[in-house]
């Protein structure tokens, strides 16, 4: 697990991911103290990273907005093929990020990260059946909404 890769997965914008990996280990390193080994130690740093990612991302919605608005106005005439793939991945970062919170979160920690439903359950404090209820959703959702795209 690294935060970057599940900062990025949530957010899909390298700079703000790497500011939240940064952010967690400071986090990590605040909240030392407060480890009861309840659960095992990745279980709890899962929290840090999703609780800390969360946290980024609320704070920064407002400049994404604007920052997105000036980009779509300015689009290049003729994408090259990398630019393609790029806009491909920012459209799926947003549209994971129009999925509900709980879902969304599912399929970061279960598709992005390669954690178990077990796995993941633990780290989101629900039940198995439920981290898989969210995955189903959240993947019909997706599945929709970039149909709707072609």
């Amino acid at each position: 697990m690294t935060a970057y890769r599940i900062s990025y997965t949530w957010c899909g914008i390298k700079q703000d991911a790497e500011d939240i990996a940064q952010e967690v280990f400071v986090n990590l390193a605040r909240r030392l103290k407060t480890f009861r080994q309840k659960s095992s130690f990745t279980t709890w740093l899962y929290r840090i990273v999703i609780n800390t990612t969360k946290d980024f991302t609320r704070k920064c919605a407002t400049k994404h907005a604007y920052e997105s608005a000036f980009a779509l106005e300015h689009k290049p005439e003729n994408p090259q093929p990398s630019q393609v793939h790029h806009h491909a991945a920012r459209r799926l970062h947003k549209e994971l990020a129009k999925l509900p919170e709980k879902q969304r979160m599912a399929i970061v920690l279960v598709l992005g990260e390669g954690l178990s439903h077990r796995e993941a359950a633990h780290v989101l404090s629900c039940p198995e059946a439920t981290v898989s209820w969210r995955i189903f959703q959240g993947r019909k959702k997706l599945k929709k909404s970039l149909e709707h795209m072609r």
